[in-house]
């Protein structure tokens, strides 16, 4: 243990941590994508017994396979980064996470038990709807483990009722081992399944749709490339299940579970609520806008982002991540793939006007490129604001102030004597080689992918050949 500051600030520490997150959320994402798109297939196989659908869903399943193994190698790198660096969290928040990493403990077992077994039971079991139900259970798993993992960074923004956070310090002059001052803890034992409360379903969901739909949206813009060139039936019979797919759920996704979403933070956190909205201004002020979405009148006054004293508020970065980058290219690529899935499920209507025409082949041409654009940047944004959303608090909560003043935000400081370890040392060389290691593990499980794909076509069109023969 060496008695120097981590790199002078926790400002270092904190992009090693953001990058392998999200590096290691894009893998789970892929998995949670790739996993259902296969069921999904095998399922219109069942009805159809269509080989174009047969062949997708063995495709995807391993495919999801691949980016499971590297994922839970990774998710073992990331949490060994969070044990490290941010040793105070863990132990000072045992105690409200029990119950969820207790059940995604299953959870992750059933993916590594039933995973294998439908991937390398592929025409061993006659009975394909049985095979189709463990392939079930395999998305079940990897949902559930999804569920639990983003129940607890739920409460990370939105402290679930009963939980207490105690400063220890305070109330009896000592703290934990030297390391941080405060304490979580449940009012009641039962209290713990308040992890899933209302608010949390809402956040798990935001989540787990943002996944789907960030890499249904990639596989369609694959799909869409291959279909301008050469327009086979059974790409447009993919286009068709992906893209008003990718359309309803960016639907949910802005005008229900967003909105849901956003009447949380107004309700719990007006801080965030302030950088959100990039009210950049000190004391009570009225934001038309704001007031018209969230109370249906234009004259309701805010608190704005700088009555709070500096040490508290969120990067002001986080208001070009939410609106630029989540709400703009959500909006995007709700238009984009809502307008392909009216020209695709609806071509002789719309193939009888010029217009129309000229229309789907700018959406097609431009959305190989930018439907994952949007649906990327529009998933990073989601992530960075609900992350940095509650800097330098995890477990926010306000209450009214009794001074009139601008609400009282609690919750437990990242710096020393709260979640930063003031004893750990991260030298900038091992930072650097931890950033590289987070950017290449991704990138390997993309590129096994490709290699399974391009051996698989070629094989494909070996056994096509053969049987011409």
């Amino acid at each position: 243990m060496v008695d120097q500051p981590i790199l002078g600030a926790p400002t270092d520490v904190r992009v090693v941590t953001a990058v392998g997150v999200l590096a290691h959320v894009s893998m789970a994402s892929s998995f949670l994508g790739t996993i259902l798109l296969a069921v999904v297939a095998e399922y219109l196989y069942i009805r159809s017994r269509n080989p174009f659908w047969y062949n997708t869903a063995r495709t995807f399943s391993v495919i999801s396979t691949i980016f499971f193994g590297v994922g839970a190698a990774f998710g073992t790198l990331v949490e060994f980064g969070l044990v490290t660096l941010w040793s105070n969290f863990i132990s000072l928040i045992g105690e409200a996470i029990v119950l969820p990493f207790y059940l995604e403990l299953f959870a992750f077992l059933m993916e590594v038990i039933i995973l294998p077994l439908y991937v390398f039971t592929w025409g061993k079991i006659k009975n394909q709807t049985l095979h189709w139900i463990i392939g079930i259970a395999a998305a079940f798993g990897g949902y559930w483990s999804a569920y639990n993992i983003l129940a607890v960074m739920s409460s990370l923004s939105m402290r679930p009722p009963g939980l207490e956070v105690v400063n220890l310090y305070q109330a009896t002059g000592q703290n934990v081992v030297g390391l941080t001052d405060y304490v979580i803890k449940w009012a009641s034992p039962t209290d713990a399944w308040n992890m899933f409360w209302w608010g949390a379903n809402v956040f798990i969901f935001h989540g787990i749709l943002a996944a789907v739909i960030l890499t249904w949206s990639i596989i369609a813009a694959i799909y869409l490339y291959f279909y301008i060139r050469d327009r086979k039936p059974e790409r447009l019979m993919m286009l068709k299940v992906l893209v008003p797919t990718v359309a309803i759920l960016t639907a949910i996704q802005g005008f229900v579970l967003g909105h849901l979403q956003g009447e949380l933070v107004l309700q719990d956190d007006p801080l965030k609520l302030a950088a959100l909205e990039g009210m950049f201004w000190s004391g009570l002020r009225v934001d038309p806008l704001t007031s018209f979405l969230a109370y249906g009148t234009f004259n309701h006054a805010f608190w704005g982002y700088y009555s709070w004293p500096a040490y508290e508020r969120p990067p002001a970065f986080v208001f070009v991540f939410y609106w630029i980058f989540m709400v703009i290219f959500g909006i995007l690529l709700g238009i984009w793939s809502g307008a392909l899935s009216l020209w695709y499920l609806f071509p002789g209507y719309f193939g009888r006007f010029g217009w129309a025409r000229s229309l789907a082949n700018f959406f097609e041409k431009s959305g190989i490129y930018l439907m994952p654009f949007f649906a990327a940047f529009a998933a990073i944004g989601g992530a960075v604001s609900a992350e940095s959303g509650r800097y330098p608090f995890i477990l926010a909560q306000a209450d009214p102030n009794p001074n009139g003043g601008p609400p009282i935000i609690t919750g437990v400081p990242v710096g020393p004597g709260g979640l930063l370890n003031p004893t750990l040392y991260f030298p900038v060389w091992l930072a650097v080689l931890v950033l590289i290691v987070e950017i290449a593990m991704p990138s390997l499980a993309v590129y096994m992918a490709y290699l399974y794909i391009t051996k698989r076509t070629k094989y494909e069109e070996t056994e096509v050949k053969a049987v011409t023969y």
